[in-house]
């Protein structure tokens, strides 16, 4: 039966001359059973990269005098689908069967690790790779596309930071934006603090940590909201002024929308991710800590081959689901220049800079250890932009200079 519709493929593609909806559907060699289908197709390919044109018939015949080509009058995307739908059963099969060896051997985390990486495997096999329009043909959708934006302040999510949204226009569907910055900088702050605005801004995060446990992030996100001192929430000695906002802060947050935290007992790898966002329906989803993921496909941690398989899978991710990704990780001491932090300074793959639609930076400030820059590195739509941030620990204030001089506590804090 395989063989059949691999036959029937590779002969409607030789009859109508079209082999590009084949190509847009991933179709390579290695999708080929049969030894003379394969040899065919490979044929058929290499013709096409060489004088972009299908052969005829008459020349597959030429080389291949023993091969028939069949005259088949079945609608190619059929054809594609029904060898899709085969694929997809065959991987799923195999898959199975190594998980299943796994279990015989007691490695139950091996085995859960082959059932994600043949759900990666099985759901990249068909999926279009490029989508078409004739500017020509949809003028008039363009100008309606214009005429809504012109009420609107931002196209996607503001981040909260006055210069930074301004340059962005926002946090946008289906963007990879990437937070780098040196160990110990405060990446991990910034993002929790973009999550808590976007929250004030009525949306939904998702917050997913690999550097700490739910407890961690809940006490860090209350001291931050509160503006209380994070590590006197931490040891229960609060004093009572802060302690009365602390609570007001809890009861307030009882009656907002949901806020999602979550730790990486629940997975590790972009398979786990995508059925957290499945269950929670974020607006918005932030991946702490992405170097430390496990990547499903080589079963690696920390090689660069691992963290390209991620950060594709990621953005892949983010285009399906239509939801803006954040993401963070470190840049590499040695490989920045006078302490600033650039896109050739971000360690373990370059696939962050060539994934990513939004690359910010965040870095110290040499003579005032309350201040930190953040500044746009790279990004697709938009030049470089930057904003210092007030670094407060004490009062749980990490914002921009706009809202520093609107912020009570910077303002108590700058007489003291």
């Amino acid at each position: 039966m395989a063989s059949d519709n691999e036959h029937r493929l590779v002969s409607k593609v030789i009859r109508d001359r079209d082999i590009v909806p084949a190509l847009q559907r991933g179709v390579t060699n290695a999708w080929f059973l049969d030894d003379d289908n394969k040899r065919v197709w490979d044929f058929v390919r290499k013709h096409y990269g060489e004088y972009s044109e299908v052969p005829t018939a008459v020349t597959v015949k030429d080389h291949y005098p023993n091969y028939k080509v069949l005259d088949v009058q079945d609608n190619i995307e059929y054809l594609l689908d029904t060898i899709v739908d085969f694929r997809r059963r065959l991987l799923t099969r195999q898959g199975l069967e190594n998980a299943i060896e796994q279990l015989q051997d007691n490695d139950h985390d091996a085995a859960l690790l082959a059932m994600e990486a043949t759900i990666t495997k099985v759901n990249e096999q068909g999926v279009l790779g490029t989508h078409e329009i004739d500017l020509t043909k949809n003028t008039e959708e363009r100008y309606k596309e214009y005429q809504s934006l012109q009420n609107s302040t931002f196209l996607g999510i503001p981040t909260g930071f006055a210069k930074i949204d301004e340059a962005t226009a926002g946090l946008q569907s289906g963007q990879l934006i990437t937070i780098i910055a040196p160990p110990k900088t405060g990446k991990s702050q910034i993002a929790l603090q973009v999550a808590i605005n976007v929250h004030k801004g009525g949306k939904i995060p998702m917050f997913q940590s690999f550097e700490m446990n739910n407890h961690e992030q809940q006490q860090r996100h209350d001291a931050m909201r509160a503006h209380i001192s994070h590590g006197r929430l931490r040891r229960g000695k609060l004093l009572p002024a802060e302690e009365a906002r602390y609570i007001d802060t809890l009861n307030e947050m009882e009656k907002e929308h949901s806020f999602h935290l979550v730790d990486a007992v629940n997975g590790i790898t972009v398979s786990s991710l995508a059925a957290k966002i499945e269950q929670t329906k974020p607006d918005i989803v932030f991946v702490d800590g992405v170097y430390l993921m496990l990547d499903e496909v080589s079963g690696e941690m920390n090689t660069p081959q691992a963290i390209t398989n991620i950060t594709r899978g990621l953005k892949r991710l983010a285009q399906r689901i239509q939801k803006p990704v954040i993401i963070t990780t470190q840049t590499l001491l040695w490989k920045m220049r006078a302490g600033k932090v650039t896109a050739d300074s971000i360690g373990y793959s370059s696939s962050f800079f060539q994934d990513s639609d939004v690359i910010l930076g965040l870095e110290p400030v040499e003579e005032d250890e309350e201040i930190r820059l953040l500044k746009i590195v790279a990004s697709r739509n938009c030049g470089p932009s930057e904003t210092a941030l007030t670094w407060r620990w004490e009062t749980g204030c990490f914002h921009d200079e706009d809202e520093m001089l609107k912020c009570v506590y910077c303002s108590n804090w700058n007489r003291m």
